[in-house]
């Protein structure tokens, strides 16, 4: 099955917030979903990845 890529526009959108923050998760949280580099100006995060992290996230509150 094809794994399917979220821009960081997607994420702010499917968490209402601001594409700088879903940069900062990236930066300082070391277990949000790590960014893969598909091109030298495209990078993404891997949907699989992100849903895990959203049911570690529920798991924990």
């Amino acid at each position: 099955m094809a794994e399917t890529y979220l821009a960081d526009t997607d994420l702010a959108g499917r968490y209402n917030i601001a594409r700088n923050t879903v940069w900062r998760w990236h930066r300082e949280n070391a277990k949000f979903p790590r960014a893969v580099r598909l091109s030298p100006n495209c990078t993404r995060w891997k949907l699989s990845e992100i849903e895990v992290w959203e049911a570690t996230q529920i798991d924990a509150a």
